[in-house]
């Protein structure tokens, strides 16, 4: 259900507001919001404050983002080296699958962690300076490829680059021209045959060409060179090309040295990452504190705040400000109608799960919406098994998902996946037993399991459509309803009556009629369905003439209703969407036939041992093995994504608005811990 809430308008001296928000903080039940402005009082402005932790969160990033890739490295560098004389080693940290990515842990130890700080910002001075260091490796060795690759366009040349010198009377230069231009070359050869010497090495890129001119024709030769894109080279040491290329290789050899040492180092700090998180997370509390001071009210020596907070916990909130200080002066209050107030969903342990689908489309808006988790929630069981199908399969995902969620033992709030899909897999169990899905196998005649079995969607697949419209039309059908009560709650009467309950009726005669000529042959029956019919479609019709003046604006509204029959075409469509219900159930349970089929003729194939497939067994166990827990994850990623859709768009769409946002308490934004408060409230 969604929690009422209200308005906490607090004044308090400058002194307490430590205190204060250190109780706030510890109560996690307002939601610090800005206060009204009242004369004489201004805005703080910690804009600068805010900033400053901003960037030490900004530099922690930095810093875990440079320890995971070389944590990843160390693994990759590990199983290269492995039969390397010289392998690399180093004592990774045991990963444990089940860990949970947030942390748990108690209040006094997140505070304590400023008195830290110091020595913690030390170990990020040095891991940044380690990244300095990494990144100028870097570029050495890519600086260093880029010369291997200029310098090996002279490989064919033995001479030292030190001997393409000049005398008193000549100029000497080595460089290089695209292949392209060997003819032009060979022309500026005879053109110059009286002054210059040319050698022209051959290579498969360009063409290297060492020259020898004399001073006074030097400017006009090297501009003919340039005209055939020539370009000189800059390496002067007193080394061939091959041992430029042999010193470059060498240092790279001498680079990755350092980059493994360093690696060596930065996994040494792996080990201050779980403080490091930590103080993250009180980097982003100081940084919702400074924020939530720029809401206030302010005087000099008092402020004014405001909050919103859950009405049931009310006077518990009373009872810790009281605490605070004696100089606090608060009231409660109801919202004003212009205010936007938060919404805080509270269901049950069944239901609570389901919350993270509804928010992962949007929040429930406080006044326009009713909690629509209980309902949804009910339709994504439902829909969630008779997308799989299979009594297996979903005996596998409910144990797996419930001993995956006890054994991680995630934080409040966190990894309720596991537990959407344990509960889906217990809906996957019944339908799995009504449509007698075991692993795909075929179940004897008479036995146990045929007889407590429905149909088999396989078999009988036209059943099974129009199980699956059905259960569409039946989610719509309620979508409708819902929109109805809540209109009614909202006291729009008139609405509810000729947007939706119209179509429900509608609906309602469609069902009838359909009965009657299909299933009963029963006259009053049909026309019961045509009554309710034309009851449903004539309140659609002539009600959108309801907010109308006048007799002849109700008359043209009431004309201008006829275009909401079209609405009908939509509705249509909204129930044909169902139909990925059966198609999801169908194909995973080919897959699964044909998994079976292929170890079966595996055993047929492969020579038997004493009259015993013994080979085809052993052979066909990993194929089934690896067969079905591929179909059930890709089943269960379709059931779950697929679901999703069914619920925002057919259902959701009837009557959800979802344009609220979450009520976040102050101080409970985190990233990487979950600060632990049962023992600071008792």
């Amino acid at each position: 259900m969604i929690v009422e809430m209200k308005k906490l308008v607090l004044v308090g001296h400058r002194s307490d507001r430590h205190r204060l928000f250190e109780a706030l903080h510890k109560s996690r039940m307002v939601e610090i919001v800005s206060a009204e402005e009242f004369p004489c009082t201004e805005r703080l402005d910690n804009t600068a404050k805010t900033e400053k932790f901003r960037e030490k969160t900004a530099r922690l990033d930095a810093v875990f983002a440079f320890l995971k890739e070389e944590g990843r490295t160390a693994d990759r560098l590990v199983k290269k080296t492995r039969k390397d004389e010289n392998p690399f080693t180093y004592d990774a940290p045991k990963k444990n699958p089940l860990a949970p990515s947030v942390v748990r842990i108690k209040y006094d130890e997140f505070m304590d962690i400023s008195t830290r700080e110091t020595d913690l910002l030390y170990k990020v001075d040095e891991i940044e300076e380690m990244i300095s260091e990494q990144n100028e490796l870097v570029a050495r060795r890519n600086k260093l490829l880029g010369e291997i690759e200029r310098i090996s366009l002279y490989s064919t040349t033995e001479t030292p680059f030190a001997a393409f010198r000049g005398t008193e009377t000549t100029v000497a230069f080595l460089g290089y021209v695209p292949s392209v231009q060997r003819v032009p070359l060979s022309e500026l050869k005879e053109k110059f045959d009286d002054c210059a010497v040319f050698e022209v090495y051959e290579t498969t890129k360009v063409l290297p060409v060492a020259v020898a001119v004399a001073k006074e024709r030097a400017d006009e030769l090297m501009s003919a060179l340039q005209d055939l894109d020539f370009t000189r080279c800059t390496y002067t040491d007193d080394l061939t090309p091959a041992q430029a290329v042999e010193k470059a290789r060498e240092e790279i050899a001498a680079t990755e040295d350092a980059k493994r040492e360093l690696l060596r180092r930065a996994l040494e700090k792996k080990a201050f990452l779980p403080d490091l998180k930590i103080l993250y997370d009180y980097y982003l509390y100081e940084i919702q504190k400074y924020e939530a001071l720029d809401t206030f009210a302010a005087t000099e020596r008092s402020f004014v705040m405001e909050a919103w907070y859950p009405a049931e916990q009310e006077k518990r909130i009373a009872e810790i400000l009281d605490g605070v200080s004696a100089a606090i002066v608060y009231e409660f209050r109801e919202p004003r109608e212009d205010e936007v107030v938060p919404t805080l969903i509270r269901s049950n342990k069944i239901v609570a799960p389901y919350e993270d689908v509804t928010n992962m489309y949007s929040i429930p808006n406080y006044r326009e919406d009713i909690d629509p988790n209980p309902i949804m929630a009910f339709f994504y069981f439902l829909f969630f098994g008779i997308m799989i199908a299979d009594a297996g399969y979903g005996l596998l995902l409910a144990i797996g998902g419930f001993l995956l969620y006890k054994l991680k033992k995630p934080v409040p709030g966190k990894g309720r996946l596991l537990l959407i899909v344990g509960m889906g897999g217990i809906s996957t169990v019944i339908w799995g037993i009504l449509f007698g899905g075991w692993f795909g196998l075929t179940l004897g005649e008479g036995s146990f399991l045929t007889k407590i079995m429905w149909f088999s969607p396989i078999d009988n697949p036209i059943l099974m459509l129009v199980l699956c419209l059905g259960l569409g039309v039946l989610q719509i059908i309620v979508g409708m309803i819902v929109s109805a009560i809540n209109k009614i709650r909202l006291h729009r009467v008139a609405d509810a009556v000729c947007e939706d309950i119209s179509w429900v009726v509608a609906i309602a005669g469609i069902g009838m009629l359909a009965a009657a000529l299909l299933l009963v042959k029963n006259d009053g029956l049909k026309y019961a369905g045509i009554a309710f019919i034309a009851l449903g479609l004539g309140v659609l019709v002539l009600g959108n003439g309801r907010k109308k003046k006048g007799v002849k604006g109700k008359i043209l509204g009431a004309v201008a209703g006829i275009g909401k029959l079209y609405g009908g075409v939509n509705l249509l469509s909204d129930v044909l969407s169902y139909s990925r219900l059966f198609g999801l159930s169908l194909s995973g349970s080919v897959v699964a036939l044909v998994v079976n089929q292929i170890c079966t003729t595996l055993m047929d194939l492969l020579p038997s041992i004493g009259g015993l497939p013994v080979i085809g067994v052993i052979v066909s166990i990993p194929v089934f093995m690896v067969g079905h827990l591929f179909n059930i994850g890709i089943s269960t990623l379709g059931a779950y994504v697929h679901n999703c859709r069914l619920q925002y768009i057919e259902f959701y769409g009837k009557f959800y608005t979802g344009s609220g946002h979450m009520f976040i308490p102050y101080g409970s934004v985190a990233k990487y811990t979950y600060v632990d408060m049962q023992e600071v409230t008792k």
